[in-house]
C-alpha cells in the first residue's frame, strides 16, 4: 500500500486548477475562433468542431471545477476532442485544401495537445500520446507531398512545424522525467522501509486533511490504535529477524483487511494506526475485532503466537491530530492493562 500521491505531490491539485483554467480559456478561444472563421467563411472541420471543442471545454472546465471525481473519464474526453480537431484540420489542409500560406492557424493549437496530455495522464501514456500524434502529423504530410500539393512555402512552414513539435515532446519527457522522480522520492520518504506501509510522516500529512474534511461535510471518521503484545520479547528470544517477519505479517494481515479508502500505517516500533474515512465508531470497533481475531492466527513460526491490543477512537468536532491520537492511545492502553489482545473505545 503506496502513499496517495494526491496527498504527497502538491503539483496534482495544482494541475487541476491549472486545467480548469485551461478549459475556460480554449472554450472561450473555440468560441472565438468559430465566430472569427464564419465571418469569411468556414471550412468544413471547422464549422462542425469548433462549437463542440467550445462547449466540450466548458462542460469539463465546470465538471473538474465541481465533481472532480469524474476526471479520470471525462478529461480524456476532452483531450481527445482537441486531437480529433487538430489532426482533421490538419488532414483537411494537407490532403484536400492546402492554404496559400502553407498552414492555417488551426496548427498554433498542437502544443496545447502536449500540455493537456502532461496535465491530464500518466507520464508514460502523455509520451505515448505525444509520440502517436507526431507520428500521424507526419504521415499526414506524407500523404500530402505524395498528391503534389506542397509548394516551397509548404514545405518551409512544415519544417518549422515539425521541428517545433518535436521541441515540445523533448520539453514534455523532461517535465514529466522530473515529476516522476519528484513523486518517487516523495513516496519513498512517506514509506516505511520495512513493511512498506506508509510512515509516521505520512500520517501527519494525511490525518489533518482527513479530520477537516469530516468536521466540514459532517461525516465521520475513527482511528485505530494497535500495539502487539509482548513483541520485546520476540526480539529477544528468537532475534530482531524473526521480530521482522512478525512486523511485515501484521502488515500483510492490516492490509488484506482494510479498504482502498482506508490506510494503515506504522506509526513506529511495534504500534500501528488505520484511518478510517466514512466509519462510525461502531464499524471502526467491528473492524478491529475481525482484525484483532486474524492477528491471533498470524503463523510466523518459531513464535508460537501473536496478539494486539486495540485502542478506537472516533473523531469529535472539537478534536484535532494531536487530540485524536492521544484519545486513541488511551483506549489503547486500557485495553493492554485490562488483559490485552482485547479492543477499547475512547468515550466520545
Amino acid at each position: 500500500m503506496r502513499p496517495t500521491l494526491e496527498v504527497l505531490d502538491p503539483l496534482i491539485p495544482a494541475r487541476r486548477r491549472l486545467a480548469v483554467r485551461l478549459l475556460l480559456v480554449g472554450s472561450g478561444l473555440a468560441a472565438l475562433a468559430y465566430w472569427a472563421s464564419s465571418r469569411v467563411g468556414l471550412d468544413p472541420v471547422d464549422k462542425n468542431l469548433l462549437p463542440v471543442l467550445a462547449a466540450g471545454f466548458f462542460l469539463g472546465a465546470v465538471l473538474l471545477r465541481y465533481r472532480p471525481g469524474t476526471a479520470p473519464w471525462f478529461l480524456p474526453l476532452v483531450h481527445g476532442l482537441l486531437a480529433l480537431y487538430l489532426l482533421a484540420s490538419l488532414a483537411y489542409q494537407l490532403l484536400l485544401k492546402p492554404s496559400p500560406l502553407g498552414l492555417s492557424p488551426a496548427a498554433y493549437w498542437v502544443p496545447f495537445v502536449y500540455f493537456s496530455a502532461f496535465l491530464f495522464f500518466p507520464a508514460q501514456r502523455a509520451l505515448n500520446l505525444a509520440r502517436l500524434y507526431l507520428l500521424l502529423l507526419f504521415l499526414l504530410a506524407v500523404l500530402g507531398a505524395l498528391r503534389g500539393h506542397f509548394q516551397p512555402a509548404h514545405l518551409n512552414a512544415l519544417a518549422q512545424f515539425f521541428g517545433a513539435n518535436l521541441a515540445y515532446t523533448a520539453l514534455l519527457y523532461l517535465l514529466t522525467s522530473l515529476r516522476e522522480g519528484y513523486r518517487e522520492v516523495q513516496a519513498e520518504a512517506h514509506t516505511d522501509f520495512l513493511t512498506g506501509l506508509p510512515n509516521r510522516r505520512y500520517l501527519d500529512l494525511l490525518l489533518p486533511q482527513e479530520l477537516t474534511r469530516a468536521k466540514r461535510y459532517g461525516r465521520p471518521l475513527s482511528l485505530v490504535l494497535l500495539d502487539l503484545d509482548g513483541f520485546k520479547a520476540v526480539n529477544d528470544l528468537h532475534g530482531h529477524e524473526v521480530g521482522d517477519r512478525v512486523l511485515q505479517a501484521l502488515a500483510q494481515c492490516l492490509k488484506a483487511h482494510l479498504r482502498r479508502s482506508d490506510r494503515a500505517v506504522r506509526l513506529g516500533g511495534e504500534e500501528f494506526t488505520l484511518l478510517l474515512p466514512e466509519t462510525p465508531l461502531p464499524q471502526a470497533l467491528r473492524l478491529a475485532e475481525r482484525l484483532r481475531q486474524a492477528v491471533e492466527v498470524i503463523a510466523v513460526p518459531p513464535v508460537a503466537r501473536i496478539t494486539a491490543s486495540f485502542g478506537v477512537a472516533e473523531a469529535g468536532p472539537t478534536d484535532t491530530p494531536l487530540t485524536l491520537l492521544r484519545r486513541a492511545d488511551e483506549a489503547m492502553y486500557r485495553a493492554k492493562r485490562k488483559g490485552k489482545n482485547r479492543v477499547e473505545a475512547a468515550p466520545k
